[in-house]
């Protein structure tokens, strides 16, 4: 019956195919359900239409861990009735510590002190239209009830409303164990982290955009360049960051092409950590890392082998010495490119210049070296093209 009920309230649809329909209203952005230290700052972020109404919509949370008679229990169901999106398209559910929440949740024991709502284990998340206050009122009169109680993975929720989206976040269990984990309803599943549960998962630059394949961080600080962000807009996913070499680098007397390259993640958000870098210097000169936020060129350099591989206008970072060993090509120099932003407001792509870098905008960077045997040479890399992160 279970199942006759389940293909008629999507329309034979499943539930791991929404419908354009639901796709284009309002969606799960970025969830949150664990950090070091006592969870205080859980939270769920809806994305949607500004002004939308919230009436008969569910945020509900179904167990997917330990016995098969506790699998499938209802563990959480928030009626948002009465609400609506805000202007900036954000609805946050959120404890007490969440700052810009829209919609307090609260844990199993409500009350002081606000924490733990959402469990640190295998789950799968709905939003759920269920269309009419009857529903709503039907669905939460389930809550710490089994609504999978044939354990084949399909819970009674499809046969109380529509789905909007669901997701399901894994632990190491989900693989492992006796009996196995489970995720409900066919929801897309995120996780696990290594053995653990993601901490927080996201959309690279909001719904509708897929979930990040990389997770947040449940050390706060270690979520620098793609930090967790109740009520603003989320990080570009870092595989999504585009960063490539282009350009061919000059040959020194001694055979060197130094390349660029680069670490960490180059966010506007963050003050420091994202690392450019000039290798393959002959060692012990003089140099420097210069760069550009117009795009790619490719002009002869003089009378050397090297081209300008950034349009003009540029701008030089500090000079460094590329250390090495002398008359070897082990040198290199860097520069913390976040870092000198932060110092140099007014710098080409600086926050007070007046084309800024934005998410999604490109800077290229050049370095610039003199050749050894030749010291009234100079010689430049390749080209190093990084698309910016929020």
């Amino acid at each position: 019956m279970k199942h006759s009920l389940l293909r008629c309230a999507l329309g034979g649809i499943s539930a791991l195919t929404l419908s354009a329909a639901a796709q284009a209203q309002i969606a799960f952005n970025e969830i949150y359900v664990s950090h070091s230290g006592t969870d205080f700052f859980e939270f769920i972020e809806l994305k949607g239409p500004a002004n939308a109404s919230l009436d008969n919509i569910v945020v509900c949370v179904v167990e997917g861990e330990g016995s098969l008679a506790n699998q499938g229990t209802l563990d959480r169901a928030w009626d948002l009735t009465g609400f609506t999106i805000p202007a900036d398209g954000y609805f946050v559910l959120g404890l007490a510590g969440v700052a810009t929440r829209d919609f307090q949740i609260f844990g199993p024991n409500a009350g002081t002190p606000d924490q733990d709502a959402l469990e640190n284990g295998t789950e799968t998340f709905y939003l759920i239209d269920a269309g009419s206050n009857a529903n709503v009122l039907a669905i939460q009169a389930l809550l710490g009830t089994d609504i999978d109680p044939d354990n084949d993975g399909i819970t009674t929720l499809p046969t109380l409303g529509t789905f909007l989206d669901l997701v399901g976040l894994a632990d190491g269990g989900i693989n492992t164990g006796t009996p196995l984990e489970t995720i409900f309803d066919g929801a897309p599943v995120q996780g696990p982290d290594t053995n653990f549960l993601p901490a927080g998962i996201f959309r690279g630059l909001d719904f509708p955009n897929a979930w990040c394949p990389e997770y947040l961080d449940f050390n706060e600080p270690a979520n620098q360049f793609q930090p967790r962000t109740p009520g603003t807009l989320n990080s570009a996913c870092p595989s999504a960051v585009t960063i490539v070499n282009y350009c061919t680098p000059g040959t020194s007397t001694n055979g060197c092409l130094p390349t660029m390259s680069s670490t960490g993640i180059p966010s506007l958000s963050a003050t420091s950590g994202f690392t450019v870098t000039c290798n393959g210097i002959e060692g012990q000169k003089l140099g420097l890392i210069f760069y550009s936020v117009t795009g790619r060129a490719a002009l002869a350099w003089g009378t050397s082998s090297s081209f300008l591989c950034i349009k003009s206008p540029t701008q030089r970072t500090s000079s460094v010495n590329s250390g090495g060993t002398a008359l070897q090509c082990d040198g290199a120099m860097s520069v913390d490119f976040l870092a000198y932003l932060s110092a140099n407001p007014g710098a080409l792509g600086g926050p007070s210049s007046l084309s800024p870098l934005t998410a999604g905008s490109l800077a290229n960077f050049q370095c610039w070296y003199r050749d050894p045997p030749s010291p009234k040479s100079t010689m430049l890399s390749d080209g190093l093209e990084v698309q910016m992160a929020p």
